[in-house]
């Protein structure tokens, strides 16, 4: 029996239940949600998120927080339609001819803060140009500036409000977010990414005090029985200056000696512990670690290509969902303000591997010796559309047969010279038909000496020793067969020109 909408309504909840503001793990101070970021709890204090920014002064993690951003960046963006109509096209080019002019790349970039800190906000600045209305620009703003209510709505620190902030206009805060789903803070890199560089920063300093320590010895003053205070500060004074002058003067019974510390085990302990901190680092934000930290792998080896399949899918993710926020938010704005009624674009970064140009035209050389030949049509949209049908005995590679029907009398292999193309000359054919015949032979000849090459490369591990092993390696004379052929090559090419200008 059917039900009445009544009565499914009434067995549909459309109400939140579980709501933040029901969280009896949420921490709330006059109506304001606490950030309950364990490691902004436990080590940020006053600071607070400041503590993030003073991550970016270690090199390491600066670098790898940039690369992770540039990972996006780097890709090209469009803006996609939601119909084909006339009036979703017009609001698609409208979003696209305001994104390129306000920096979209920039605005991705100042976004991307979130993965550091949780969160990252930017106020948009609208101006009238006409009839249509502009984001003109998008300035980013400190997250330590805002907090958020009860209800998630985002607040401004002033001075006036300094503990429950100060409400917000709509459509002019863009807030996007980073890890927690369910925090309004959400929950940044910052938070593994301290503690790493807070151990590097101690083993330096560690560090520090280990080179000065074992760096230069340590200077012993020796001053004589009832030696009065003024002979033990001359002592003194003097040894303070070993340290900056040539030469010194102590009085007379008085010795100094360089006392030299003994090291026993190794030496190299904080530096190899500061490299793992920077593993970690890797790890921690591009999920690997191979493409900032070289490791002695093997040449050939497909880790380091596998690592950077991992770092591609992480800033495709990170992509992902900066355009998620935008579309949400900016590209409603600029809609509804221009185009009201009109169906809402899509902005995304398009992450596509161009195809390899090289494998595909090997591929294509292989099926045309199988005896099948590619379209012109097929030519254009693979290898770009500048192609033409080449006539047929002009002496370049005949790819195309006939279009109209009547076939060559001997269709050439794709991408490989003609050697017997209707119309070519004897003298063409017979130079290519011995080019042919002398290239058969270079697998024979110089096989074994690429396979030599290939056990070198995936045995010395590092590219310095390869080069220093391939150095000794070209010194050694060339085979004797190798040496005959090419002989056999120059005499025939020489003989062909003679025969020719006959």
């Amino acid at each position: 029996m059917a039900q009445s909408p009544d009565t499914r309504k009434k067995r549909l909840s459309t109400d939140e239940i579980a709501s933040i503001a029901r969280d009896i793990n949420r921490v709330m101070f006059g109506g304001i949600l606490q950030n309950l970021d364990d490691t902004l709890v436990t080590r940020g204090r006053s600071k607070g998120l400041k503590i993030y920014d003073e991550l970016a002064r270690d090199t390491h993690a600066y670098a790898v927080l940039q690369k992770r951003k540039l990972a996006v960046t780097a890709r090209p963006w469009q803006v996609d339609a939601a119909s084909e109509s006339p009036r979703d096209t017009q609001a698609a080019e409208l979003v696209t001819a305001q994104f390129k002019a306000l920096g979209f790349d920039r605005l991705t970039r100042n976004l991307l803060d979130a993965q550091l800190k949780g969160f990252a906000v930017g106020e948009v600045m609208w101006d009238v140009r006409g009839a249509e209305l502009v984001c003109a620009r998008v300035k980013p703003r400190n997250a330590r500036r805002f907090v958020f209510a009860e209800d998630e709505t985002l607040r401004l620190i002033t001075r006036e409000h300094l503990m429950d902030g100060e409400a917000l206009p709509g459509r002019k805060f863009i807030v996007h977010r980073f890890g927690d789903d369910e925090s309004p803070y959400g929950l940044g890199l910052g938070n593994k990414l301290f503690w790493p560089v807070f151990f590097k920063r101690q083993d330096i300093t560690f560090w520090l005090t280990f080179a000065d320590k074992f760096g230069s010895p340590t200077a012993v003053g020796k001053y004589p029985a009832g030696a009065i205070k003024e002979e033990q500060k001359k002592l003194l004074d003097a040894l303070a200056a070993i340290a900056q002058d040539a030469g010194i003067i102590v009085p007379d019974g008085m010795m100094i000696e360089l006392l030299e510390v003994a090291r026993t085990g190794s030496i190299d302990t904080y530096e190899k512990l500061a490299r793992y901190m920077d593993e970690q680092m890797s790890e921690c934000v591009l999920g690997e670690s191979i493409t900032t930290t070289p490791a002695l792998t093997g040449l050939g080896s497909g880790v380091a290509t596998v690592q950077n399949e991992v770092r591609k899918e992480i800033a495709q993710a990170d992509a992902d969902e900066v355009s998620e926020t935008l579309n949400e938010t900016l590209v409603r704005w600029i809609v509804d303000y221009n185009l009201p009624g009109a169906g809402y674009p899509t902005v995304w970064r398009n992450f596509e591997e161009q195809a390899d140009l090289g494998a595909q035209a090997t591929r294509d050389q292989s099926i045309c010796e199988m005896g099948f030949r590619p379209s012109l049509e097929y030519i254009n949209a693979t290898y770009g559309d500048n192609w033409t049908e080449a006539p047929v005995g002009a002496g370049l590679p005949a790819i195309i047969g006939d279009q109209s029907g009547a076939s060559p009398l001997k269709q050439p292999a794709f991408a490989e010279p003609a050697i017997a193309v209707a119309g070519a000359t004897e003298d063409q054919v017979a130079i290519d038909q011995a080019a042919a015949e002398f290239s058969a032979e270079w697998e024979k000849l110089l096989g074994p000496r690429i396979d030599e090459l290939v056990a070198m490369a995936e045995s010395t591990g590092d590219l310095v020793t390869f080069r220093e092993r391939l150095a000794e390696l070209m010194k050694a004379a060339p085979s004797a067969a190798l040496v005959e052929s090419l002989e056999r090559a120059g005499f025939t090419a020489h003989l062909l020109g003679r025969t020719s200008g006959n």
